[in-house]
C-alpha cells in the first residue's frame, strides 16, 4: 500500500543529494560572512580607546584585541586574540638626515619639514604578532604625524618598514629575547615640537607617552 510513497521519498532525497551535501558549507560560509560584516559595522575606525598614559621615561602597557585571519599562525585563524606590549620611550630628538633604505621615496628632508628620530624599548611575549605597529608624534595642538591612513595602509616615504621591529627582522613577530630596542624616523612640519608619542596597532586602542 505504501510502495508509491516510499519511491517518491527516495526519489526526492536522490534528486537533492548534492544540495543537501553542500548545505552545511553554505550555512557556514554565510555565518562567517555575517560575522565579518558585523565586526566591520561596530568596530571603531578611529583611535578612540586610550588604554594607558604615562609620563616621560615610564613604561606604558598596551593591551588590545584584534581579529586574527591566520596569516602568521593558521591555528589562530578567525579568532579574537589579545595583544599585550610594554613600550618605553628612550629618546626623541631632531636629526639632520634620513635613514638609508632602498624602499625610500625621498632621500633628503623636504623643505618646510623636520625629521625626528624616536627610540623605543619594547617588551612582549615571544611570538606576539606586531603587525600594523604605529608610532606617532603628537604636538600640543593635537596634530598627529605617522598615523595610518583611513584605508588602513601605512604609507612610509622613508621606507623603514614596521617600526616595532629591528631593521634586520624578516617578519613582524616579537623576538625570543622578549625585550628589544627599535628606532624610527618621522617627519613633521618645521617648527613643530612633539609633546607625546602615541603607540598603537591600529584602531581603536592606543597608549600615550610623554616625550622625555
Amino acid at each position: 500500500m505504501t510502495a508509491v510513497v516510499d519511491v517518491r521519498e527516495r526519489g526526492w532525497w536522490r534528486r537533492n543529494a548534492i544540495w543537501l551535501a553542500v548545505l552545511p558549507l553554505m550555512v557556514a560560509a554565510a555565518a562567517a560572512a555575517w560575522s565579518f560584516r558585523l565586526m566591520n559595522l561596530w568596530w571603531p575606525t578611529e583611535l578612540v580607546e586610550r588604554v594607558d598614559s604615562v609620563g616621560a621615561g615610564e613604561t606604558a602597557h598596551f593591551v588590545g584585541d584584534y581579529y586574527d585571519l591566520g596569516l602568521t599562525d593558521p591555528a589562530l585563524a578567525n579568532t579574537w586574540v589579545t595583544r599585550e606590549v610594554d613600550v618605553r620611550v628612550l629618546d626623541v630628538r631632531e636629526v639632520d638626515g634620513l635613514p638609508q633604505s632602498v624602499l625610500a621615496e625621498i632621500d633628503r628632508i623636504p623643505d618646510g619639514a623636520a625629521a625626528w628620530r624616536v627610540e623605543l624599548e619594547l617588551t612582549a611575549e615571544p611570538g606576539t604578532d606586531l603587525g600594523l605597529c604605529q608610532v606617532m608624534l603628537v604636538t600640543s595642538d593635537g596634530t598627529r604625524y605617522g598615523e595610518a591612513s583611513k584605508a588602513g595602509t601605512r604609507p612610509d616615504p622613508l621606507g623603514q618598514g614596521n617600526p616595532c621591529m629591528p631593521p634586520d627582522s624578516m617578519d613582524s613577530i616579537a623576538p625570543e629575547a622578549g625585550t628589544w630596542q627599535v628606532s624610527t624616523v618621522l617627519l613633521t612640519r618645521a617648527g613643530d615640537t612633539p609633546d607625546e608619542i602615541w603607540f598603537s596597532f591600529g584602531n581603536p586602542h592606543y597608549v600615550t607617552l610623554d616625550v622625555p
